[in-house]
């Protein structure tokens, strides 16, 4: 299962619109010359795309998928709740839903979930991990994140 690597969703929008602007399928390459983004952080934003949905890659082509369409003819509202299904399938969000729904509650204490994700995600650099954790999951309304009381919150 992949992880969201991409640290904010203003990438992946920008993403979205170039492609619908480009209106077929577009070579990676090409992709590659018309953004001003490192390699790195364009194949990340591909491959969160692609988990999300949103995209699928065949051959080093990128094609927007129905649920990408969707999801750019639909309004902010819209585009945040297909967002929010679809981070419950793609990792750390699941995990991580999975760990706060064991708690009994729909809550836990941030440091937790820091614990949490050193243990499963050794691999990953914790704070970058938890910023795309707190964007993304704020951004979808899937997490909410209480900085007086230091809570992660699921949302229903």
């Amino acid at each position: 299962m992949h992880r969201i690597e991409s640290t904010g969703v203003g990438s992946l929008l920008g993403l979205m619109e170039i492609l619908e602007d480009m209106d077929k399928p577009v070579d990676i390459a090409k992709l590659d010359d018309s953004l001003d983004e490192e390699r790195t952080t364009l194949m990340n934003l591909l491959d969160d795309a692609e988990s999300l949905g949103l995209i699928s890659i065949s051959n080093g082509d990128v094609i927007i998928t129905d649920l990408g369409k969707k999801f750019l003819n639909s309004n902010v509202s819209d585009r945040k709740k297909i967002l929010k299904e679809s981070l419950r399938n793609v990792e750390p969000f699941n995990s991580i839903i999975n760990y706060i729904k064991s708690s009994g509650t729909n809550e836990i204490q941030k440091e937790d979930l820091e614990r949490f994700l050193e243990d499963n995600f050794p691999s990953g650099n914790n704070e970058d991990i938890m910023r795309v954790v707190l964007n993304w999951g704020r951004y979808a309304k899937l997490l909410n994140y209480d900085s007086d009381e230091g809570k992660i919150i699921l949302l229903n």
